[in-house]
């Protein structure tokens, strides 16, 4: 295997990961309990039914559409967000669409690699080098938000917001009602543990059935 077609399985396996964390996330599950441990319906003035209903609206739209994000608080009303906060969720959709675009990629890389190299060691090799790699990189990340969370959610929203439209009021504006800081705090810590944890393990599997091939016993 090339140094190229190595480092390229490497960086997809990490983007697949990612992506199948990131995605486990956004399901009613996580979210809903993540709501009631932030309080957000205390924040809102609503029950906490009610929150995870206001929640479920916005996933929905922001991973199917329309993504106009106007759908009220109560039959109708106004729309629960302004347009400022529907802008940036919008502008957070196409983040989310773009790891998800390249998680794909990744997938049909890694897929072809099977087809074509899977009793190959040097690709599992590699496929275990781009876990290992996403998981000391979110270990060190990880470090960073335990220790400086809001200076670095502050990094994280410049970098793939640098529209600057990405700082509300949570006095008055809903989207840091239902989700304040608090949601963020667990969710950093449970996207890096949760993608730790896919890391590590996809490094051992990856780990191990090169070794297997090394020594001949598949």
């Amino acid at each position: 295997m090339s140094s190229v077609a190595s480092a390229v399985t490497a960086i997809s396996t990490a983007l697949l990961i990612l992506g199948l964390a990131v995605v486990l996330l956004l399901t009613p599950v996580y979210i809903h309990a993540a709501l009631d441990d932030a309080g957000s319906a205390a924040f809102l003035g609503v029950t906490p039914s009610q929150a995870h209903d206001l929640s479920d609206r916005t996933v929905r739209e922001l991973v199917f559409g329309p993504a106009t994000f106007a759908f009220p608080m109560e039959e109708g009303g106004p729309s629960f967000y302004n347009a400022a906060e529907a802008g940036h969720l919008r502008d957070a959709r196409a983040v989310f669409y773009g790891l998800l675009a390249a998680a794909a990629v990744a997938l049909v890389v890694l897929a072809a690699g099977v087809v074509r190299s899977g009793r190959a060691a040097p690709f599992w090799r590699a496929v275990s080098r781009g876990a290992l790699g996403l998981t000391v990189a979110f270990a060190i990340v990880g470090a960073l938000f335990l220790v400086a969370f809001d200076a670095a959610f502050t990094l994280f929203h410049q970098v793939f917001f640098p529209g600057g439209n990405w700082s509300f009021d949570p006095r008055t504006e809903h989207m840091v009602q239902l989700y304040p800081i608090p949601f963020w705090e667990r969710t950093a810590t449970v996207l890096g543990a949760l993608t730790i944890v896919l890391g590590l393990a996809a490094w051992w599997l990856a780990r191990r059935r090169a070794v297997a091939l090394e020594r001949g016993a598949v």
